[in-house]
């Protein structure tokens, strides 16, 4: 208890001081107008931000647990205690934090598919064939959040949904896109999906390819910059462009284009 507390001080306590000072100086700036104090408010602000920012990626897996068969006091995050060698329950839901990679929209994906076989191996059933029945149920478990976590983090559209979701924000049902000259090339490209040929796949494939891989960079920046608006808007045109992708994959099904 003593450790959550110091912990929990060194982050929390700066940030009433911050929001505090931060507070005044904008008091000043009503009061005295806003030449003034304009670059002190904006480094106390900047500081308030960064013990959000800081508060709110906290995660619960840095505090001490007990291993749930034997008690033993586990301080490191791990799949399996060192005591009894049980698989522990699942404590981390962040899809990032159970494959283990860096929390961005920018990720290494060959260190996304190496650490997710990795886990699989570890978590294949045939390894639990001996273990009780809790433990084998808590295997199945583990596999199938972390099949989740792949499946999700691997494609740039639900990877940029799902990194939403962790700010609370999401899109409404039937969202679409308001750019006129936006809406009028979907037109264009879902007429000539309606029309193409066999001959025509292979272009409209390459096109919408260049242009998710294009919004993608966009999605990228926007997440990186603290812009979710943008990148709320980058995933609204994204999704017409995975809708196009999935329609062309049929469409190469369908004429026995490899």
């Amino acid at each position: 208890m003593r450790n959550l507390k110091v912990l929990l001080s060194r982050v929390c306590y700066p940030l009433p001081i911050a929001l505090c000072a931060a507070r005044s100086m904008q008091t000043q700036r009503h009061y005295f107008g806003k030449h003034v104090n304009n670059r002190n408010c904006m480094i106390v602000s900047r500081a308030a931000r960064v013990y959000y920012t800081n508060l709110r990626n906290f995660r619960i897996s840095n505090f001490y647990y007990s291993c749930w068969k034997c008690g033993a006091e586990i301080k490191t995050p791990s799949l399996f205690c060192s005591q009894c060698n049980v698989l522990q329950k699942p404590e981390e839901t962040n899809y990032f934090h159970i494959i283990g990679i860096k929390e961005d929209y920018e990720i290494d994906n060959k260190e996304l598919t190496t650490k997710f076989r990795k886990l699989q191996n570890i978590l294949h059933p045939d390894r639990f064939t001996g273990k009780d029945e809790e433990e084998r149920q808590l295997s199945e478990q583990y596999s199938s959040l972390v099949n989740k976590a792949y499946s999700t983090l691997a494609q740039p559209l639900s990877r940029g949904l799902y990194m939403l979701s962790m700010r609370d924000v999401y899109l409404e049902e039937g969202i679409t896109a308001t750019d006129p000259q936006f809406l009028t090339k979907i037109l264009e490209i879902n007429e000539e999906l309606a029309d193409a040929q066999p001959d025509d796949v292979k272009k409209l494939e390459r096109n919408n390819k260049e242009m998710l891989d294009k919004l993608t960079r966009e999605a990228a920046v926007a997440f990186s910059t603290g812009d979710i608006n943008t990148a709320k808007q980058v995933l609204v045109k994204m999704k017409y462009y995975s809708s196009f992708e999935a329609r062309i994959k049929n469409l190469k099904r369908e004429s026995g284009i490899e």
